[in-house]
């Protein structure tokens, strides 16, 4: 058995992030749609106990969307937080944010991280089995769940964003996943 990862397009998501520039400035990013495992409890617990010096833009929407936003409110957030909804094309988004954050208790590949990767914008992640080890390094990555870990890496990102930068790989670029499969098929 062979994994071989989802090709990234690099000039592809360079170009569309070139589309528009955000209203926001100086913001943190969270692409995903709102399901249980994406873990928005617990980003919005650990993002409450920070300065809250970065607005936090969510990106996506879901049937759990209305339970992420009253716990905005419990959490007396909704001058902080910003619901962007589903966006054609966030990658405009992705690239002005001063980082993105993944809270998931599990991904798969983590597309999201790699097209983030692609753009520059720094990355922190939680460190749930499977994708994000695999593109970040370990500084970048959280324990699952743990509140006071990850508010602790939010305030690093908050004070430097750019500790948490990370190189694209491009063994994702579609040539390079081609070749993949052209070697895995030769195998076969």
């Amino acid at each position: 058995m062979t994994a071989i990862h989802n090709p990234i397009d690099r000039d592809v998501v360079k170009n569309l992030a070139d589309a528009f520039v955000p209203q926001y400035q100086n913001y943190i990013i969270h692409v995903d749609s709102f399901k249980e495992a994406k873990r928005h409890d617990v980003l919005l617990s650990a993002y409450a106990q920070t300065d809250q010096s970065m607005p936090l833009l969510l990106l996506g929407k879901s049937k759990y969307q209305r339970d992420i936003e009253q716990l905005v409110v419990a959490l007396d957030l909704e001058d902080k937080v910003v619901f962007l909804g589903f966006q054609e094309n966030p990658f405009p988004c992705i690239k002005h944010a001063q980082f993105k954050v993944l809270t998931s208790d599990w991904e798969g590949f983590a597309l999201v991280i790699a097209e983030s990767l692609v753009l520059g914008t720094p990355v922190i992640s939680t460190d749930c089995p499977s994708g994000p080890s695999e593109l970040l390094p370990e500084n970048n990555l959280m324990p699952m769940r743990n509140i006071e870990a990850i508010t602790d890496k939010l305030k690093q990102a908050m004070r430097d964003p750019q500790q948490f930068h990370a190189p694209f790989d491009e063994t994702l670029l579609p040539v390079r996943i081609a070749e993949k499969y052209i070697a895995f098929a030769a195998s076969a």
